[in-house]
């Protein structure tokens, strides 16, 4: 039987899931990015934590994707937290099981996220990545971002360069 693509809104008690899946595509996509000391001490834990007080405070939204039974893409976006950008929408994060990548199922669910967004009303999005994330950086330029900015972020004991991107008149 063929395995049927849905992408759904999560509930309450899909979030240990979606801290489970998004904790393990850090540990896989960012390997070399990171150091190794602050990936081996994230916990799946704390990321749950995180994640169920942005769902229960309603500041963030959660984009589902299923292939079947099985959870291969997921998505947190909402009213943006970069600093300078409050008025705009922001994808926080967009992740999908590594053997999903490059066969047109991130761009399924980006766009899907991106409509969400818009129909809320927000003119521009938001977004930011780590600098050394070349393959998100040029799916990102490809679905009409642009590089707006440079910033910091602190992953325990370091420093790592990140590249906010907009898009803009996403109303139009």
């Amino acid at each position: 039987m063929d395995k049927v693509l849905t992408i759904r809104y999560a509930r309450r008690d899909d979030i240990y899931n979606v801290a489970t899946f998004l904790h393990d595509c850090w540990q896989t996509e960012y390997r070399g990015i990171i150091t190794d000391d602050f990936l081996d001490a994230m916990t799946v834990d704390e990321r749950h934590s995180g994640l169920l007080g942005r769902f229960d405070e309603g500041v963030s939204e959660f984009l589902l994707m299923y292939d079947g039974e099985e959870l291969i893409g997921a998505a947190v976006f909402g009213k943006s937290f970069t600093e300078g950008y409050g008025e705009d929408g922001e994808i926080s994060a967009i992740y999908l099981q590594s053997g999903y990548i490059g066969k047109g199922y991130g761009h399924r669910l980006f766009t899907e996220v991106e409509r969400k967004l818009t129909a809320k009303g927000y003119a521009h999005l938001v977004l930011d990545l780590l600098e050394g994330n070349a393959r998100a950086l040029r799916f990102y330029l490809a679905h009409g971002y642009e590089k707006v900015a440079a910033g910091q972020i602190r992953l325990g004991e370091k420093e790592y360069p990140l590249v906010v991107l907009r898009k803009f008149d996403c109303a139009h």
